[in-house]
């Protein structure tokens, strides 16, 4: 019994688990291939190749036929999920960094929560805002405080969360096969993407460069995050915004192969709330049932 539940948790977990170490992993990708351009034309290119394949796996299947408002729904939700923590780039934020868009992400299972709590018959728990909110004061010990002078940054770090928290809510709220749900989400964030570019390319009076590697790159990370959130729940998968940071913290004595430097005081107890939040997330238990 125990080894089918644990076969069971794998069989949910592991999208998850290796979007994170990928996503973790990403600086090392462009520190080694400065030269690959993530654009907002790739992202469009990505989901569109996911939609389409999820359009021939969800004909060849034969599932049942997915209504007109569940379609948008699932197509919004997956937006929001795949475009939130990109707000930066729809409002060309150029003076937004990495360190100031961790933070702001790292409240999205704050918005997660109160979002659950809205659309629920359970109300708003400190357990549902405490996590969130102890990642983003562990990582403000040990990054530099946003910068709060550009309104575009500003904005960007406001909408990143809260776009990317309530995609998550709606997006476990649908009631369709999971590969529908996908299939949606991918066509809906292809659509937004390829429609900022579009603009994008109109107002620069440019053409759209888009890179093979960086849409390959952008096509699996894009696949993982919606197949794993369609396995594990909102707030589970928000962990990711806590679990990334620590694990990009815990990757510098790693790789400079010393501990004794790097470990301060600020590090530590950032490490200790950041660890804390990601278990609180993950033990969280569902008010919905997967939807396969």
């Amino acid at each position: 019994m125990i080894d089918k539940q644990s076969a069971s948790l794998w069989q949910r977990m592991w999208p998850f688990a290796l979007l994170c170490v990928l996503a973790s992993m990403f600086w090392l990708l462009l520190d080694r291939y400065p030269e690959i351009n993530f654009t907002l034309g790739s992202d469009a290119a990505a989901c569109g190749c996911l939609a389409i394949l999820g359009l021939a796996a969800v004909l060849r299947s034969r599932r049942a036929a997915i209504s007109l408002s569940q379609a948008i729904q699932s197509a919004i939700a997956g937006t929001l999920v795949l475009a939130g923590p990109t707000a930066g780039s729809f409002l060309h934020a150029s003076t937004l960094n990495p360190s100031s868009l961790a933070i702001a992400l790292c409240l999205t299972p704050v918005v997660v929560g109160v979002a659950e709590a809205v659309t629920s018959e359970v109300g708003l728990s400190n357990d549902a805002l405490w996590p969130g909110l102890a990642a983003a004061a562990g990582l403000l010990l040990v990054l530099p405080s946003p910068y709060l002078g550009d309104w575009r940054n500003d904005v960007a770090m406001v909408l990143a969360p809260i776009l990317t928290g309530i995609g998550c809510v709606l997006f476990r709220r649908g009631q369709t096969p999971a590969i529908t749900r996908e299939t949606a989400g991918f066509a809906g964030a292809a659509a937004v993407f390829a429609l900022a570019t579009g603009i994008e390319a109109a107002a620069l009076h440019t053409h759209p460069q888009i890179s093979l590697a960086a849409m390959a790159i952008d096509a699996i990370l894009s696949l993982l995050t919606l197949f794993a959130l369609s396995r594990i729940t909102a707030g589970q998968y928000a962990a990711r915004y806590v679990l990334v940071p620590l694990l990009l913290l815990l990757q510098g004595p790693l790789l400079l192969h010393t501990l004794i430097p790097l470990i301060t005081w600020r590090n530590a107890v950032c490490a200790a709330l950041l660890l804390a939040a990601a278990i609180k997330l993950l033990r969280s238990n569902a008010l919905e049932k997967v939807t396969s």
